[in-house]
């Protein structure tokens, strides 16, 4: 799920969930647009608004992951990074196996979506294939569900 980098007034940065049709960055507006594979993140505005140091000449722009947008003397961070959630598997039309136990995912049971290459892994008692290793199977992307962001502006 994407979120937005907010400075607090102590400084370090925060995440922040943005809704859709939502202000981003005074005067400029984040519009979603969802599909069955991702959300698609616009960025509409006026050429005061700066995306990585460029004007909005156009007055739109699909946002990308780690973009920063300023306007006067705001400045926010656009990222679309999750973190991995226990959740129960959605199914699927085709029969959609664990990548560590190669066993099929029933609709409705505990499993972990990676939020780097989304592929699904069991997660419950019985088979905690998601978090059996320190990364995913298939992926570097760290498996603890209390690791957080890989990413934070206070990296650059």
């Amino acid at each position: 799920m994407a979120h937005l980098w907010l400075r607090e007034a102590s400084d370090s940065w925060s995440p922040a969930v943005p809704a859709g049709d939502t202000p981003a960055i005074h005067p400029a507006r984040l519009l979603r647009r969802s599909t069955s594979q991702r959300d698609v993140w616009v960025l509409v505005g006026p050429p005061c608004v700066r995306v990585n140091g460029d004007p909005l000449d156009t007055g739109i722009r699909v946002r990308r992951d780690r973009d920063e947008l300023r306007a006067a003397t705001s400045r926010i961070f656009f990222s679309v990074e999750s973190l991995p959630v226990i959740e129960p598997f959605p199914g699927s039309a085709q029969p959609t196996f664990c990548p560590r136990c190669k066993l099929e995912i029933a609709a409705g049971t505990p499993a972990v979506r990676c939020p780097q290459c989304s592929v699904w892994h069991h997660q419950s008692d019985e088979l905690p294939c998601w978090t059996y290793a320190g990364c995913c199977t298939l992926c570097d992307q760290p498996t603890p569900l209390d690791a957080g962001f890989r990413w934070t502006p206070e990296d650059l």
